[in-house]
C-alpha cells in the first residue's frame, strides 16, 4: 500500500507538503469534536460518539510527530522549543476553563460536589486527573452533572506521554536503522496490554497512558513512514479514505459504551482515523475536499475549546437548572457552549498561542505556566478540604480535622458518611458558636465495637484523651445495627464517664430512585416518598436509638425536618436546590435544614455539662 513519493505524484491529484498546513485535518478535527458533543449532548444521537477522542489521540501523535521530525530533520530539535510551542497551544485555555469551572462550580454546586470539583481541578492542573478518576470508578457510570472537567483526562494522558515522546522519537531515529519497525513495535506492545487489561478491568484500560499509548503511536507511525519518504499513491489514496470513513461510521454508530471497551475494538476508530490521515494531503480526492470545506475547517479549528467547554458548561447547566424543561436547557447548553469556544478561541487560545511562542518569552512562559499550576492545584485543595470534611483512619488518633472555633467547649464528630456529610455545618456552628470540633468520621467506615475493619478502638483512645462535652454519633443505623444495637450499647459503655453527653443522630429518610437531578429531568415530579422497606428498617433503628436515652444520651431524629404533612420527602430547599447529595445523603442545603436542631442539641448538652463547659 505504502510507494514511494515519486510514484505518488500523478498530475491526476493534486498532493500539499506533508509538513505544510493541511486544512483536511481541521476538517478531521471536526468530526472527532461533534461526535464527542453529540454524544455527550444526549447519547441517543450518536452512541459511539465518544470514540472521538480516540480520533483525537492519533491526529495528536500523527501532528505532533510530524513537527518533531521536521524538526529532527533540521537539526534544530529542542525540548525547550517543544514545551514552549506544547504550552502556547494549550495552556492558557486549558487553565482558563479549569478557573471558570471552579468559579461558576461555587455558585452552582453542592459543598459535597465542589469539594469533588475542587480536588479533581487540583488533579487536572497537574495532569493525573485519569488516575485520580480511575479510583472514583467506571468512566461511563460517574454523575454526569457533578463532574464537570471529567473530560480533562484525555489531555492527562496527553501529556502523560508528550514527557517521554520527544526524547523517545529523537532516539530511535539516531539510533535505530529501522524506527518506523520500533515505532510499530512499541505500539504493538501496548495494543496488546490494552487487550489485555481490558479485559480484566476496563477502568484501568480505559484510563492509564500504557494502554492508551499505541494510539497515539499509531499516528506517529504515519508520520514517521512520511518523514522516511513513503506515500500513498492516488488510487490506494481513494481507497484507504473511504475505508477509514466507513471505520469512523462504524465506530460511531456500531460501538457502545458497555462494549468492553477501549480492547481490541478500539482498534476501529484508531485504523479508521490512521487511513483518513494517508490520504489527507491528497487534495483532489473528493472526502479530503469536503473535509477542507470552510465550515469543517472553522469548527476544527474552535475543536480544542469547543471540546473544553461542552462538559463543563452541560455540566453546570443540567446540575443547576434540572427542572428545566429539555429544550429550554438543550438551548442555553448549545448557545453558552459555542458563545464560550468562540470568545476563548479569538480572545485566548489564538493571540496568546502566538505571544507566547516568541523564543524572547521562553523563560517567561515557562514560570507563568508552574505558578498557574501550582496555584490552580493549591486551590483546587483548599476547596476540597474546606467543603468536604472526612478523615482517613490515619488521622484518627491527631483528632482528625480540628476546627479552632474558641474555648466555649468542645465537639467531637464520629460515625460513617452519615456523620461527615454534616462535618461542613457542624464547623460552621463551631466558628459561630466559639466551641472546639473534632472530626473523626471516615466515610465509608465503621467506627461502632466489634464490627469488621472498624476504627473505633482509635476513636475510643481520642475521645479518653481529649474527654469532650460532647460526642455526636451519626451512621447508616438502618444497616448497621438492622439486626442487632449491641454495637450502639457496647459503644455508649466504652464512652460513659469520658464525656460529657452523647448525641446519636438518627437517620434522615432515603430518597426514592427518581427523587433526584437526573429523575426530574427525566420527567419525575414531586411529591415523592420514602420506599416501605427503608422507611420500616430506618423508623425501627431509629426506635432502637431511642431506647439509649438517659440524662446523658441525648437522641435527635431528624426525619420530622424532611417529611411533610403527608410523609412526602421535602426534596427541593427554598432556594431551589435539592436537600439530597444521593439518595441516602444530605446536601449542604439539607443539612442547613437541621442546623437549628444541631444548635439547640450542642446547647441544652453545654448547658447541662456540670460546670464542666
Amino acid at each position: 500500500m505504502l510507494n514511494t513519493q515519486q510514484e505518488t505524484t500523478a498530475p491526476a491529484i493534486e498532493r500539499t507538503s506533508s509538513w505544510g498546513y493541511r486544512p483536511a485535518i481541521d476538517g478531521l478535527r471536526s468530526v472527532a469534536v461533534v461526535s464527542v458533543l453529540l454524544f455527550h449532548f444526549d447519547q441517543r444521537f450518536l452512541g459511539g460518539g465518544f470514540v472521538g477522542v480516540d480520533v483525537f489521540f492519533v491526529i495528536s501523535g500523527y501532528l505532533i510527530g510530524s513537527v518533531l521530525l521536521a524538526d529532527i530533520e533540521g537539526r534544530r530539535f529542542s525540548l525547550a522549543r517543544f514545551y514552549q510551542r506544547r504550552i502556547a497551544r494549550i495552556f492558557p485555555a486549558f487553565a482558563m476553563v479549569i478557573a471558570a469551572t471552579l468559579a461558576f462550580g461555587w455558585l452552582v454546586y453542592s459543598s459535597q460536589d465542589f469539594a469533588s470539583l475542587g480536588a479533581n481541578a487540583a488533579a487536572a492542573a497537574l495532569s493525573v486527573i485519569n488516575i485520580k478518576l480511575l479510583f472514583q470508578g467506571n468512566y461511563f457510570a460517574l454523575s454526569e452533572d457533578a463532574q464537570p472537567i471529567l473530560h480533562y483526562w484525555t489531555l492527562a494522558v496527553e501529556e502523560q506521554f508528550y514527557l517521554t515522546f520527544p526524547i523517545y522519537l529523537y532516539l530511535i531515529t539516531r539510533l535505530c536503522r529501522r524506527p518506523i519497525l520500533v515505532n510499530l513495535c512499541a505500539s504493538g506492545v501496548s495494543f496488546a496490554a490494552c487487550i489485555v487489561v481490558t479485559s480484566v478491568s476496563p477502568s484501568y484500560a480505559f484510563y492509564l497512558l500504557p494502554t492508551r499509548a499505541w494510539e497515539l503511536l499509531a499516528g506517529s507511525s504515519l508520520a514517521l513512514a512520511e518523514w522516511k519518504g513513503f506515500q500513498v499513491g492516488n488510487r490506494h489514496a481513494a481507497i484507504a479514505a473511504w475505508a477509514g470513513i466507513m471505520l469512523l461510521v462504524m465506530s460511531f454508530f456500531g460501538i457502545r459504551q458497555n462494549d468492553q471497551f477501549p480492547g481490541w475494538i478500539a482498534a476501529f476508530p484508531v485504523v479508521g482515523a490512521v487511513l483518513v490521515l494517508t490520504a489527507i494531503s491528497n487534495r483532489g480526492l473528493f472526502l479530503v475536499r469536503l473535509l477542507s470545506h470552510p465550515v469543517p475547517v472553522a469548527v476544527g479549528k474552535l475543536s480544542y475549546s469547543l471540546y473544553l467547554w461542552h462538559w463543563a458548561v452541560f455540566s453546570l447547566i443540567d446540575y443547576r437548572f434540572f427542572a428545566l424543561g429539555n429544550v429550554s436547557r438543550s438551548a442555553l447548553k448549545i448557545a453558552i457552549t459555542i458563545i464560550a469556544s468562540l470568545m476563548t478561541y479569538r480572545i485566548v487560545e489564538k493571540p496568546l498561542r502566538a505571544v507566547l511562542s516568541k523564543p524572547a518569552l521562553r523563560i517567561p512562559t515557562f514560570v507563568g505556566t508552574a505558578l498557574t499550576i501550582a496555584s490552580l492545584s493549591v486551590v483546587g485543595v483548599l476547596v476540597r478540604d474546606n467543603y468536604y470534611f472526612g478523615v482517613d483512619a490515619s488521622r484518627i488518633a491527631g483528632g482528625g480535622i480540628e476546627i479552632a472555633g474558641g474555648s466555649g467547649g468542645s465537639v467531637v464528630l464520629s460515625g460513617d458518611s452519615q456523620a461527615s456529610m454534616y462535618g461542613a455545618e457542624l464547623a460552621s456552628l463551631a466558628r459561630e458558636k466559639g466551641f472546639t470540633l473534632n472530626i473523626v468520621s471516615i466515610s465509608g467506615g465503621n467506627q461502632l465495637p466489634g464490627g469488621p475493619s472498624t476504627s473505633w478502638p482509635e476513636v475510643s483512645a481520642f475521645i479518653a484523651q481529649r474527654r469532650p462535652d460532647v460526642v455526636i454519633l451519626a451512621d447508616a443505623w438502618s444497616a448497621k445495627i438492622a439486626a442487632d444495637a449491641e454495637p450502639v450499647r457496647a459503644a455508649l459503655a466504652d464512652m460513659k464517664g469520658r464525656v460529657g453527653h452523647l448525641i446519636l443522630l438518627a437517620q434522615q429518610p432515603t430518597a426514592p430512585p427518581a427523587a433526584s437531578r437526573q429523575g426530574i429531568r427525566d420527567g419525575a415530579r414531586p411529591p415523592f416518598f420514602e420506599e416501605p422497606d427503608a422507611r420500616t428498617a430506618r423508623t425501627a433503628a431509629t426506635a432502637s436509638l431511642e431506647r439509649f436515652t438517659s440524662d446523658w444520651v441525648i437522641v435527635r431524629d431528624v426525619s420530622p425536618v424532611f417529611l411533610g404533612r403527608n410523609d412526602e420527602i421535602h426534596l427541593i430547599s427554598e432556594n431551589g436546590r435539592l436537600t439530597y447529595q444521593d439518595d441516602a445523603h444530605l446536601s449542604d442545603a439539607g443539612t442547613a435544614m437541621v442546623r437549628p436542631l444541631l444548635a439547640k442539641a450542642i446547647a441544652n448538652a453545654f448547658a447541662n455539662c456540670s460546670g464542666r463547659c
